[in-house]
């Protein structure tokens, strides 16, 4: 994480830079859209209720990593998984903000509203798979090494791909990890230098019309499939900021 943080830092100037640079294209909203699309919040926990969910789920999954890197045998050994601390989680939370008469409700518009997401990961896990049954590893490093270019840059060209074809940024991650990392290894980068690379590669063309993020991010914005797209390339652009510097610093000044 911390290996990370200078390729991080730039793309938020990159990101401020070219968010600055956006502020006045595209359809801006009136001030009547924002009069009329406003929120009454009047029925909103508060944020002290409202946190309890989260929090939960948050200090229930931390429990096992905290153990582990503290030497603590009892946490370490607590075993749990996101499949169930999560609804867990959820339902403590309604219970905190005093909606115990509706959790099945909430429960059944919750499930509702993840079911495209899910079939989306279930698209992309398909993907990954075949992907991972492929030879598109050996195929691409063959194709660096007949091409003449440094190995160096496998690292971030296999998370670009990867996550290009997944959507998904910790799937792409995992994905080129697996069928790269020891490719990427016997090229001489270091292992840490490998992660970051691999990871800020990730970070190029992950959000793209196969995963859910892409998804999530235009209904939050009210945007159309074409305005969403029209994001894509800036997003490239704070991506392959942090993908370069990654490259610069940990492929060749360190």
């Amino acid at each position: 994480m911390l290996a990370g943080l200078i390729p991080a830092i730039c793309g938020l100037i990159v990101t401020v830079i070219v968010a600055s640079l956006l502020k006045k294209k595209g359809n801006m909203v009136t001030d009547e859209e924002a009069q009329n699309g406003s929120i009454d919040t009047s029925k909103y926990p508060p944020l002290g209720k409202a946190i309890v969910a989260p929090l939960v789920a948050v200090i229930l999954l931390m429990i096992n990593p905290i153990g582990s890197l503290s030497g603590i045998d009892a946490l370490a050994n607590f075993k749990v998984d996101a499949l169930y601390i999560l609804p867990i989680a959820g339902i403590v939370g309604m219970l905190a903000m005093g909606q115990s008469k509706k959790i099945l409700h909430y429960t059944s518009s919750g499930l509702n509203k993840m079911t495209a997401t899910v079939l989306i990961l279930i698209g992309a896990g398909g993907i990954a798979g075949l992907i991972s049954a492929s030879d598109l590893s050996t195929q691409v490093v063959q194709l660096i090494e007949t091409a003449g270019i440094s190995g160096t840059f496998l690292a971030p060209i296999s998370g670009i791909l990867m996550a290009a074809a997944t959507a998904s940024t910790s799937t792409g991650v995992i994905l080129a990890t697996g069928s790269f990392g020891q490719a990427i290894l016997d090229m001489g980068t270091a292992p840490l230098a490998a992660a970051v690379m691999v990871h800020t590669g990730a970070t190029v063309i992950d959000s793209l019309p196969q995963g859910n993020y892409f998804h999530v991010t235009a209904d939050s914005m009210k945007m159309s499939i074409k305005q969403r797209m029209g994001v894509v390339p800036y997003e490239a652009i704070v991506g392959g900021t942090m993908a370069v510097v990654a490259t610069v610093i940990y492929g060749f000044l360190f």
